[in-house]
């Protein structure tokens, strides 16, 4: 059985990822525009299938990381994530300013990543170091 910080951290990432899916479709306007503004783009053929397959590609590694943190006992998928997160944050006001002042997806944005802050910091409670360690005497 897993250890509770692992399980909350499981939780929490999980939700933060639906949001982060849900902000990515609550945006889809914008992508489509600023790809349509692009020239370049539309000359090699790049479109909304484009986006799309951006979207499930992010989500589906996203995903693989978050199964080898809370499944596999993954601690190189637990620095992945660390390091996704901390480039994420890094480049939040880059995307906060593609988006617009105020509004919902500004807001839902930032709930994301707070999200995941608070979610990976679970990885670092002492029962969660154990398990992904191996001990199964981090167990609770």
């Amino acid at each position: 059985m897993r250890p509770s910080s692992i399980v909350t951290f499981d939780r929490l990432y999980l939700v933060a990822t639906g949001l982060g899916l849900l902000n990515s479709f609550m945006s889809l306007d914008k992508l489509q525009a600023r790809i349509d503004a692009m020239a370049e783009l539309k000359a090699v053929g790049i479109g909304s299938g484009f986006i799309y397959g951006s979207i499930a590609i992010g989500l589906a590694i996203t995903l693989a990381l978050w199964f080898a943190v809370a499944y596999r006992r993954s601690i190189v998928a637990k620095w992945v994530l660390v390091a996704f997160t901390v480039l994420a944050i890094i480049n939040l006001p880059g995307a906060l300013r593609q988006l617009g002042s105020g509004g919902l997806g500004v807001m839902v944005s930032v709930a994301v990543e707070a999200l995941r802050v608070v979610a990976l910091s679970f990885l670092f409670r002492a029962d969660a170091k154990a398990w992904l360690a191996g001990s199964d005497d981090a167990e609770a």
